[in-house]
This record gives C-alpha cells, structure tokens and sequence, in this order.
C-alpha cells in the first residue's frame, strides 16, 4: 500500500475510501399505497410495477385535457398535427 501512495496515489486514496466507508447495505423497502411497508423482494418489484402503470396508464384525464375538453376544444392529437410539426 505504501508503494501505491508514491507510484500511484489516485489508487491509494480510493482504495482507503473504500476501507473507511466499509460495507453498506442497500434498503429494499417501499410503501404501498395504503402505506404497509413492503420488504420482500416480490412485494417491491409489485408496487413498482403498479407505480409505473398509474404513471403511465393514467386512469383520469389530466386537468389540461378536462379544461380543453370544457371549453370544446379537441383532446387528441390528429395526424395533421404530427405531420406538420
């Protein structure tokens, strides 16, 4: 280790970070969304999947579309409006 603080005291330095730091173990916990705790690996991998498809497959339309849609407006997008931008 003394060789590797004068020949290359980059590696010297992380590797004494590294010892410093020691191990750390990574948490593998959410909530669900009536606020249980959920620890198993299956029970996580679960809520993200439903976390993701509410993001992404929103089951309400946002409030753009509902004011759009209250002041007559057209909610979805034509295939004019993609080929012209």
């Amino acid at each position: 280790m003394e060789k590797d603080f004068q020949s290359a005291p980059k590696r010297f330095w992380q590797t004494i970070w590294r010892l410093r730091r020691g191990k750390r173990g990574s948490i593998q916990a959410v909530y669900s969304k009536g606020g249980t705790l959920l620890t198993s690996t299956e029970e996580v991998i679960g809520r993200w999947k439903e976390y993701f498809e509410e993001l992404l497959n929103p089951t309400t339309p946002s409030t753009v579309e509902t004011e759009l849609e209250d002041e007559g407006r057209q909610t979805s997008i034509s295939l004019e409006e993609v080929t012209t931008c």
